[in-house]
């Protein structure tokens, strides 16, 4: 597989990008664990580190590229628990990038056309269960084919907006809007 295509993407304030290898991991490990020391909990603390370095390592399986996270405080802008992930997906010999996607999820694919050619787009919504029960997940993905390639390559972003299930549903709907929004900016370079 070549290496991830050029793209820009414009991120709001308060966002940090991290590439899924160790030098990102340590990054990101060390900025949480420096916030988490502001709130004072070391055993709050170290659960997060290894639930942050298991997550980790299940994006370097996925071979996810970068992962995007509102991780910043910027004054007066409250930040909701979400992030975004990029990889880039090839689709089987004789397969279009576009008609592959189903491959990585069971939600419905809706495409839409835009100056950048169609993006294709997915939603769906999961209800925690054990550990995570309480918490339901939105899942929202982006499908961006490669412009002048072999019409099997592109780029996938996920986005993860986890929520207490009886969050208020225009909380949860404004943070699906702001991923729209995010995605709405990427450009390939």
């Amino acid at each position: 597989m070549t290496a991830l295509s050029g793209f820009r993407l414009l991120l709001p304030p308060g966002w940090s990008r991290y590439r899924v290898d160790e030098d990102g991991r340590k990054q990101f490990i060390a900025k949480l664990s420096a916030r988490l020391k502001q709130v004072g909990d070391p055993e709050l603390d170290v659960r997060l580190r290894m639930l942050a370095n298991a997550q980790w390592r299940r994006l370097e399986q996925t071979r996810t590229h970068s992962v995007y996270f509102p991780d910043r405080e910027i004054d007066g802008l409250a930040h909701l628990p979400l992030s975004l992930a990029v990889r880039q997906h090839v689709a089987p010999a004789g397969t279009a990038f576009a008609d592959d996607l189903g491959s990585l999820t069971r939600a419905a694919i809706e495409t839409y056309d835009t100056a950048i050619g169609p993006i294709q787009r997915w939603q769906s919504d999961k209800a925690g269960s054990d550990d995570t029960a309480g918490i339901t997940t939105r899942a929202l993905g982006y499908g961006f084919g490669l412009p002048g390639s072999d019409e099997r390559r592109g780029l996938v972003f996920l986005a993860t907006i986890p929520y207490p299930d009886d969050a208020d549903p225009v909380i949860v709907e404004g943070a699906t809007e702001l991923v729209d929004s995010i995605m709405e900016t990427f450009r390939w370079r």
